[in-house]
């Protein structure tokens, strides 16, 4: 397991210079969140993963910038906008490709949507997300979100089950604390089947704080994926409007390499 960083700890930085910077702080992964439809364009693709390149760092992951957009355009009832949105997906996919990276990441739909979404098409729905990745040879996963459907347990049992081996997840920290779930039950639920891990701390000051400044047992979280023979990697995802994000990440940095001893 290796420690990355998130291009959106840079926010609004552009996508580029934000990802030169989690270079230079000298971590070995790094995940590209895309922020603009011009970014999906394969030489700017490529120029990312030129950057990543140069200074010895692997883009593991990447994040759509149409986020904001998949209830209503990727597991809306209503077709058309569906097929005229779904290019969106296939350019990520190759993007991700394109880089050298593994996994894209899906929030998902909202979990309580205006109009309502079956379950049965969530699933179906998803997986088409996930045979246009493998067609790139990329895998199209997961991530337990709070106030989307995935922010639940159950749910998530559901998708396991409707997806079979094919049903993957990012999990991300902060997200349970948000949701008000129990962070190391998901963990334990789900330990088989996650595949990439965003880091942040919480504590009295915010549940969104650089590893180190909170109270989370990060002993015990990386004590259950090794129980799991976990082989992904990890990245740091927090805010740029809160901290002095070099310093931040860089102390991050430190305390999980020393902790984790890696």
């Amino acid at each position: 397991m290796r420690l990355g960083a998130s291009t959106a700890c840079f926010y609004p930085l552009e996508t580029e210079k934000a990802l030169k910077e989690v270079c230079l702080l000298g971590f070995e992964k790094a995940e590209v969140f895309f922020n603009a439809p011009s970014e999906l364009e394969e030489p700017f693709a490529k120029k990312l993963g030129n950057i990543a390149e140069s200074y010895g760092t692997e883009i593991i992951s990447v994040h759509p910038f149409s986020s904001f957009l998949e209830s209503s355009c990727i597991f809306t009832d209503y077709k058309r906008r569906y097929d005229d949105f779904i290019g969106i997906y296939e350019r990520t996919c190759h993007a991700c490709a394109v880089m050298g990276a593994k996994y894209v990441v899906i929030h998902g739909a909202v979990a309580v949507p205006k109009i309502p979404i079956p379950d049965e098409r969530y699933f179906s729905r998803f997986n088409k997300l996930i045979e246009i990745g493998k067609a790139e040879g990329v895998q199209v996963c997961q991530e337990n979100v709070n106030k989307f459907k995935s922010q639940s347990i159950d749910f998530c049992k559901k998708m396991r089950n409707a997806l079979g081996d094919d049903f993957k997840m990012v999990f991300d920290i902060k997200q349970t604390v948000r949701a008000q779930e129990d962070t190391f039950a998901f963990l334990q639920e789900f330990k088989k089947e996650i595949c990439h891990v965003h880091l942040s701390d919480n504590g009295k000051d915010g549940d969104c704080l650089p590893p180190s400044k909170g109270s989370f047992d990060f002993k015990k979280f990386k004590s259950i994926l090794d129980d799991a023979d976990y082989k992904g990697d990890c990245v740091i995802e927090i805010y740029s409007k809160n901290y002095d994000v070099d310093k931040e990440l860089k102390e991050s940095k430190d305390y999980l390499e020393k902790l984790w001893q890696l």
